[in-house]
């Protein structure tokens, strides 16, 4: 289940940002618009997740179809469960991961996490249920709010290409966490669009 979000340069939210910071006026100039794709399946969501930690792209999808076709397209939480270590291992999957996503499946097995409460939950209260689960932080949590929940107002400085795209755009290398942190909140309620964007400050115009 994928929907996309457009977001777009000339929108009122976009609008809004700029009165707020106008140091995001280049950012938005240089992107006309950003398309995301949105993943509603939040349990397969954090399955990905959790296979591509620390992996490039191209490899995480190798990696991520040979689990598919191990698991026979049934990713259910009991299949990955009765999958053996060995057999996870022989795909390319870590024993971590492998941990981690025996962690994923029991939570959901035992209704630690229920998808379908966090519609109503907020942002603060879904990143505490997901880090329950071993392998999963708060950088995994705050990725799986913007792209399966699509959630408006979320920034992570504990992602690496956040912080050195604001540093770039700001032309201030010496920021630090905190100052970084400090700075997003003028970006209320809206941190989402801001994310978006500084991923593409390499986009080539």
């Amino acid at each position: 289940m994928e929907n996309r979000i457009i977001y777009k340069n000339n929108s009122k939210e976009v609008n809004y940002l700029i009165e707020k910071d106008p140091n995001l006026i280049p950012l938005f100039k240089k992107t006309e618009e950003v398309v995301v794709n949105i993943s509603k399946d939040y349990y397969k969501s954090l399955v990905q997740t959790i296979v591509a930690q620390q992996l490039s792209s191209k490899v995480a999808n190798v990696i991520y179809q040979r689990f598919e076709k191990l698991m026979q397209n049934d990713m259910t939480p009991q299949n990955i469960l009765n999958t053996s270590e060995e057999d996870l291992r022989s795909i390319g999957l870590s024993r971590p991961k492998i941990k981690y996503l025996f962690s994923l499946a029991e939570h959901v097995i035992n209704q630690d996490l229920k998808f379908d409460k966090f519609e109503d939950m907020n942002d603060e209260e879904i990143i505490e249920e997901l880090v329950k689960v071993k392998g999963i932080g708060i950088w995994t949590a705050q990725m799986f709010l913007m792209f399966s929940m699509g959630r408006s107002d979320i920034f992570s400085t504990h992602d690496l290409g956040l912080r050195n795209a604001l540093k770039l755009l700001l032309n201030r290398p010496d920021m630090t966490h905190d100052d970084i942190e400090a700075y997003s909140l003028k970006w209320i309620p809206y941190r989402t669009i801001v994310s978006h964007y500084l991923w593409h400050i390499w986009d080539e115009s």
